[in-house]
């Protein structure tokens, strides 16, 4: 048997002989093999190393950032005011509006004293002050409002100072139905529909 196994072998030391050199077995070969519990088979190749993926975290919506972009626009909104003044003794009463300047004349302001007269009439005493100009062919014009309607009181005109005074009369009855007092630059002669020229605008209640 072993004659007929020596040609065998002799060929196959030549083979590995003509194969060069064997590489080297890995440094931690020995203690990972004594390390496998007996009953244990060896694992078939060793792990990989494994990146992690880095996740990025999640953040939270931040409510405190447009609570500070609604807080800006609040602080920089001019509200128009309201005060009720006694009566004058002679059965009128009489309030003030502030008017609060609108985009046309940002710079601007005014005031109305609003007396309700016993006989059923009453008056608007308007003053306004550092208006700019109404523009070329154009003028001031007043006019009551509530939702929907739009009534005009009268057109007027700045001094070079851009400061006027005029008194509008209509009726009690007028300006118990209108809720709000604004001013608008209009085409001379005035007009039946407010622009958009808004100059300055105040509540009547």
């Amino acid at each position: 048997m072993s004659e007929q196994l020596e040609p065998e072998l002799e060929r196959v030391a030549q083979m590995l002989a003509a194969a060069g050199p064997l590489p080297d077995a890995p440094a931690t070969l020995r203690e990972r093999t004594l390390a496998i519990p007996d009953g244990e088979a060896a694992p078939a190749q060793e792990a990989e190393a494994v990146v992690p993926i880095a996740r990025r975290s999640w953040r939270r919506p931040r409510p405190l950032a447009l609570a500070g972009i609604a807080a800006a626009v609040v602080a920089i909104a001019i509200v128009p005011t309201v005060a009720v003044m006694r009566d004058d003794g002679g059965g009128n009463s009489v309030h003030r509006v502030d008017l609060a300047p609108r985009p046309f004349a940002p710079k601007g302001g005014g005031a109305a004293n609003v007396v309700r007269h016993g006989d059923g009439t009453s008056e608007i005493k308007l003053t306004v002050w550092k208006m700019p100009s109404a523009g070329h062919g154009r003028t001031y014009e007043a006019w009551l409002g509530r939702k929907g309607d739009r009534w005009p009181l009268g057109t007027f005109r700045t001094d070079p100072n851009g400061k006027a005074t005029i008194t509008f009369r209509v009726s009690r009855k007028d300006v118990n139905n209108y809720r709000w007092l604004w001013v608008t630059s209009e085409p001379s002669g005035g007009s039946k529909k407010p622009s958009e020229d808004t100059a300055l605008w105040g509540p009547l209640t």
